[in-house]
This record gives C-alpha cells, sequence and structure tokens, in this order.
C-alpha cells in the first residue's frame, strides 16, 4: 500500500500510554510497519478500568488514525485500514513464559457500518493479563514516542530498550533479537547484511526521533558477532534551568518531583510546566509536592501568570553564586546578581530575557 503523507500534528490519542506486559515485549511475531503502528494505536485505547475483553468492544475512528499515521484522506483508505485489522486478526503471536507458552492472534474480531467512518474491534481474551491490570513486570511509554519512526524494526527496537531503561543496559544475542524482531530465518543470513539494513537504521531512526539515548556495543566470540550490547539506555527529556529554577531548592532532587515533571514534558509543554510552578509557589501550600502534582494533573491555575519583575526575582533567588551562564557558546559566571563579560556587565534583567529568547542558557 502507498499512502499521500500530509503534515503530522500531534493528536490526543497520542497522548495516552501503551502499556504491554514484559512477556508480551519479548513476544514472537511479524508485522509490517503500518500494522505495527496500528496495533500501538489500538492498545493506547484500553483503560485502567478494564476488566475483560469481552466485555470492552473498542471503536477506532479513521479520521483519528488518520491523523495519527500523517496520511491523507483517499477514496481506498477506508477499506485499506479494514486490511490491516484483518492482518492482525490473522497474524500469530507467541509469547513464551516460564511456565507456559500461549499462541494466539491480537484481534478476536471486528465490524464495521456502511459509510460510519469508524471501526469496532475485540482484543483476543488470551492477551488480558498481557494488557489488563498489569501491577508489575511492564513496559509504558506514550503514543507519541514512537509515531514518526519509519521501520517496524525500529519500533520494537524502541519498545525492547525501553523495557530496560530503570537498569540501563541490556544484552541481546542475535538469534534472538531476529526472532523477536520477526526476521525469518532465510533473511539477513550475513551479520553484515543485518547490521547495515536493520539494527543500523533502527539504532539511528530511535536516537534521532524518539526520546531514547543509548550506547551499542557488538559482543563477538571466535571474531563472530554473537549479541549486541546496548547500554546507558536513558531518555532524552531535558528538564531546563527556568524550570529548574522555580522548584523549590529541596524539592530539586526529589526523584517524584522530577518524574512527573518529565512526564508531563511528554505530554504537554515547558510552558504548562512552568506555569503550573508559578501557580504552586504563588499558594504557598504546605505541602509542596502534593498540591504541585494536582496543579499538573488537574489544571490548577489554567492562565494564572505572574508580572515579569517578580519572575526574575523568583528565578534570580534561586540561583547560587557561581552558576554558569552560557551566551553565544561563551561560558561566564553569575555572580553578585550580573553577569560579566568581556564587553560589559549584564544585569539580572537582561539576563533572563536573553534565557527566556534561547539567547543564552544556565548551564
Amino acid at each position: 500500500m502507498s499512502y499521500k503523507y500530509k503534515g503530522v500534528v500531534m493528536t490526543e490519542q497520542e497522548k495516552q500510554p501503551v502499556i504491554q506486559s514484559n512477556d508480551l515485549v519479548n513476544s514472537h511475531y511479524k508485522l509490517d510497519l503500518v500494522e505495527q503502528k496500528l496495533l500501538r494505536f489500538l492498545i493506547s485505547m484500553i483503560r485502567p478500568a478494564d476488566d475483560k475483553f469481552e466485555k470492552n468492544y473498542y471503536k477506532v475512528e479513521i479520521s483519528e488514525l488518520l491523523d495519527y499515521l500523517g496520511w491523507e484522506k483517499t477514496g481506498k483508505i477506508y477499506k485499506d485500514i479494514r486490511e490491516s485489522v484483518k492482518y492482525l486478526m490473522t497474524r500469530p503471536i507467541k509469547i513464551i513464559k516460564p511456565d507456559e507458552t500461549i499462541e494466539t492472534t491480537w484481534i478476536a474480531s471486528f465490524r464495521y457500518p456502511k459509510n460510519m467512518g469508524w471501526i469496532e474491534f475485540e482484543f483476543s481474551s488470551r492477551l488480558e493479563s498481557e494488557l489488563l491490570k498489569l501491577k508489575d513486570q511492564f513496559t509504558k511509554y506514550y503514543l507519541k514516542n514512537i509515531s514518526k519512526l519509519k521501520s517496524q524494526y525500529s519500533i520494537r527496537l524502541y519498545e525492547l530498550l525501553r523495557q530496560y531503561l530503570s537498569i540501563g543496559k541490556r544484552e541481546i544475542e542475535i538469534e534472538a533479537l531476529k526472532v523477536m524482531l520477526g526476521i525469518e530465518k532465510n533473511e539477513y543470513k550475513l551479520f553484515a547484511d543485518l547490521k547495515k539494513r536493520v539494527i543500523e537504521k533502527s539504532i539511528k531512526e530511535i536516537t534521532q526521533k524518539t526520546d531514547l539515548d543509548f550506547k551499542v556495543k557488538y559482543i563477538k566470540e571466535a571474531r563472530k558477532v554473537v549479541a549486541i550490547l546496548f547500554y546507558d539506555i536513558q531518555q532524552k527529556i531535558h528538564i531546563s534551568a527556568s524550570i529548574m529554577s522555580l522548584i523549590p531548592k529541596q524539592y530539586r532532587e526529589n526523584k517524584q518531583v522530577l518524574q512527573i515533571i518529565r512526564k508531563y514534558l511528554e505530554l504537554k509543554s515547558e510552558d504548562y510546566i512552568i506555569e503550573k510552578l508559578n501557580y504552586t509557589n504563588y499558594r504557598k501550600p504546605e505541602n509542596w509536592v502534593d498540591y504541585f502534582y494536582k496543579c499538573l494533573t488537574e489544571d490548577y491555575g489554567n492562565g494564572y501568570s505572574i508580572p515579569v519583575q517578580q519572575s526574575i526575582t523568583r528565578v534570580f533567588e534561586s540561583l547560587e553564586e557561581g552558576t554558569t551562564i552560557e551566551i553565544n557558546g561563551q561560558k561566564y559566571t553569575f555572580a553578585g546578581g550580573v553577569v560579566k563579560t568581556e564587553k560589559g556587565v549584564i544585569p539580572q534583567g537582561m539576563v533572563q530575557k536573553m534565557i527566556s529568547e534561547g539567547k543564552a542558557k544556565i548551564v
């Protein structure tokens, strides 16, 4: 199938999490790119309150799916989407557990009324334990993190590495990797071909287009590459100095605070975080962390703003003497409320304005 692509805009569905058991992430199956993306879109529709798949049918609006995929509407698009769902209903998946092996398909059934613009489907009941009520041993990420990937192998490798984000490294044997990526035995028999056409392309795409960054080491035995070590796996969600300066000093290393800020940087924007920090600081709650969390989750203080000078004072009061400020690639020291450069002294108000405009940054 070939499609005409349009500009991609963040959809509401892309802000939903994709949550799978680790056994499901490690399972064996083969899907093409469109079906890989469609599958994650469907999984993101599962809600925490869902109990049984037999009680829950999920309705997909074709227009929302097209927005997510970045496709323009054409005369054949509805037929093509139905064929993709049908493909998911026929493709096998093997889930290997310590005490059992499950073989099933992704979709149990689907229906589509004529000229209504939506498809309703149900997951295979065998996947309930892998997709519902997961409390531990699961992998979670937001749909938008894979929306720009153009290779089915990139999506699968992203999940395999995301699963080990908290550990920071993962070693995978070559043959095991091929099975998990859905590569047939007669494909890429030479490692050089596998490395060039699959592994290196996926690594480049993941590090350029997703929130993950990592390093790679090829492990050899008798000159033959037998495994790959992915290490220094980490998220590339940077918390800017503008945000850090608004967090009370005693909470700047609080893991709970930093974790929820990273989450809402993924879901919202830096401006949203700054608004909630300013509002929380203005309210001066007894429990700062809990109130800040409610501001983010329940949108407290929507539209709140403070006078520029007050914002400047708050930011610079929170900076310690000796903070490094970078301007045009040159680093200077913040001292006595000013930055001294070879061209003269920059007052704190002007420095703040330069930081907000991206002309300077706090290192």
